[in-house]
Order: C-alpha cells, then sequence, then structure tokens
C-alpha cells in the first residue's frame, strides 16, 4: 500500500490551529465580551485538536499492523 505524505503535516496542522484558536482567538473574545463567538471557536478548537489526534491514531495503527 502507497503512503502519501502529506498525513503527518495534515495532522500536525490540525494539533497546531486547534492550540492557536484557543490560545489565541479564544482570549481575544473573552477580552471584547463577546460570548457566542468564545464558544464557536472554543468549539472548533477542540474539534481541530479531536481530529488530529484521531488521525494522529489511525496513522499510528495503520503503520504498527499494516493494514
Amino acid at each position: 500500500m502507497g503512503y502519501a505524505g502529506f498525513f503527518s503535516y495534515a495532522i500536525s496542522l490540525w494539533l497546531l490551529t486547534g492550540l492557536l484558536i484557543l490560545r489565541l482567538e479564544v482570549k481575544g473574545y473573552v477580552l471584547a465580551a463577546m460570548d457566542k463567538e468564545r464558544k464557536v471557536c472554543r468549539s472548533l478548537g477542540w474539534i481541530n485538536i479531536c481530529l488530529g489526534l484521531m488521525m494522529f491514531a489511525a496513522r499510528w495503527s495503520l503503520q504498527k499492523w499494516g493494514w
């Protein structure tokens, strides 16, 4: 089975953007007292982190067991 090399980059981008959203965007919305936007940003940040972790687990299992 061939392996496309973009998978590692996609995983790191999902994790990095999730962390940046949680650190930078949410703080800005807290300071501006924008509650709805803060909740949406927190949700999107955690979704990005979860997607990155799930893709990391999928890549690891494929490499370990070679499905």
